[in-house]
């Protein structure tokens, strides 16, 4: 099991907390998702062949950036 920290703008409420964690869990591989909408940050534990890359495509597409 490995887990990625990313820095995300845009989130301002658990509304988009939950999009984001959404949109993470569709990711095959991804097991877990901790959002942090004050510290602007998602935690991912995760494992198989899925990258950061992807979960970044996959924030960028629920409307939110990713650093």
């Amino acid at each position: 099991m490995a887990e990625a920290m990313l820095t995300v703008k845009g989130m301002k409420c658990g509304g988009c907390a939950k999009n984001v964690e959404n949109a993470l869990k569709t990711l095959p591989g991804v097991s877990g998702v901790a959002v942090d909408v004050k510290a602007s940050t998602v935690k991912v534990s995760y494992e198989g062949s899925v990258t950061v890359d992807q979960m970044k495509q996959k924030i960028r597409d629920a409307g939110y950036k990713p650093e």
